[in-house]
């Protein structure tokens, strides 16, 4: 695609014409109109959208959320103790990932115009942004706090975490609790997620 740029305030590609006028009619003399330029970005646009989703749900945090109170630490997030669904402390038959995977989903709505310089601008409504989906990535019991977010930068208490396949009392989920001791000198291990995801996503719309 043509050299873009990014607009700070809103997602908005601003191309230029001469440029993708020899992308688009493969080195004719053609004249580049708007609906040629949405014919042109749109499929980008929806295939980045689809890699997003698709490298969401294979990523293995996703996997592991997904899997319940009973999965494994294949996110190797704690050490390989426990797992994500039963640390963080969702409830037990809950689908944690739901909103995210809502906004993942949202149609995209491309609009198209020509400006001044020869060129077009292509904004997209409904992107995904990576505070909107920390906002619908609440931990349960801790109002404002985002265990999308804590993915990437730690979540604290792994050492008093108390994990058991069987069952555990008063367990949100079934199988984890924290109890008051230290159990053990573990550290969480922090991982790329969607911060990484969104980039991608956007740096696929305008490479």
């Amino acid at each position: 695609m043509a050299k873009a740029f990014l607009s700070a305030t809103r997602f908005q590609v601003t191309i230029n014409k001469a440029a993708l006028l020899r992308q688009v009619t493969a080195g004719s003399n053609g004249k580049v109109t708007g609906r040629e330029v949405r014919k042109y970005v749109v499929p980008i646009i929806e295939d980045a959208q689809k890699t997003l989703i698709k490298d969401f749900f294979n990523h293995s945090v996703t996997k592991e959320i997904k899997a319940g109170p009973n999965a494994s630490n294949s996110s190797r997030t704690l050490g390989g103790y426990g797992n994500l669904f039963s640390f963080i402390g969702f409830d037990k038959g809950s689908d944690p990932t739901a909103g995210i995977e809502q906004i993942l989903n949202q149609k995209l709505i491309v609009t198209v115009r020509a400006i001044s310089s020869g060129r077009f601008k292509i904004s997209i409504t409904n992107p995904p942004s990576k505070d909107e989906l920390f906002s619908v990535s609440q931990i349960p019991w801790a109002s404002g706090s985002s265990w999308a977010d804590g993915i990437e930068k730690g979540i604290s208490n792994l050492g008093s975490f108390l994990y058991r396949s069987k069952g555990v009392g008063n367990s949100r989920a079934g199988t984890g609790i924290q109890v008051l001791k230290n159990l053990r000198s573990t550290s969480f291990q922090t991982q790329p997620y969607i911060s990484k995801l969104v980039d991608k996503f956007y740096k696929n719309i305008i490479k």
